[in-house]
């Protein structure tokens, strides 16, 4: 059962047998192994003012066995995207191209990493965004289930829990591999 794996996952790191970055990676090799997405993120919200950010913790690519990094992206391309997430928890963009809260993160240079759909699940602390664990497609369009997304709640309200007890900044992210 995932959760149980879930639950060991954040165990270890409680008990600092993983570092973060070593939990990211394996919250992503289990994200994406359970929804069954060529890749998993896991990305914080940073809130400067009017200006809100979005920043890579990482993403497991499950094509090239890896994590990756993504750049962080500023107010202009996320703001449809954030606003999603405020507004309903998720994003359910079948074709991300096309929808209405991931159009422009996938303009210019991000079309280039072929990401078809995205489905995210946002995660609050306080009331307040904090983050969104991402699941891609890339190359061909997919539809998202509800079932999907209900087990990317599931995961990612436990694994949430685990990263509220660090700060944003000291978070280390993962190292740039593509």
């Amino acid at each position: 059962m995932k959760q149980l794996e879930v639950q060991a996952l954040c165990g270890q790191l409680d008990r600092r047998e993983l570092t973060r970055p070593q939990f990211v990676e394996a919250c992503g090799r289990l994200i994406s192994a359970s929804i069954g997405c060529s890749r998993a993120g896991i990305w914080l919200v940073d809130e400067v003012g009017d200006v809100s950010l979005l920043r890579c913790l990482g993403i497991y690519d499950a094509s090239k066995d890896r994590m990756a990094l993504a750049p962080s992206e500023s107010s202009g391309r996320v703001g449809p995207y954030l606003q999603a997430l405020r507004t309903t928890g998720h994003v359910l963009a079948d074709d991300a191209r096309f929808h209405p809260a991931t159009a422009g993160l996938l303009a210019d240079e991000h079309g280039e990493n072929g990401v078809r759909s995205l489905m995210a699940s946002a995660f609050s602390i306080n009331g307040e965004l904090f983050g969104a664990f991402t699941c891609t497609q890339i190359g061909a369009p997919r539809h998202w289930t509800l079932a999907q997304l209900a087990m990317l709640k599931r995961i990612g309200s436990r694994v949430s829990l685990a990263l509220a007890g660090a700060s944003a900044t000291s978070l280390p992210t993962m190292p740039m591999a593509l």
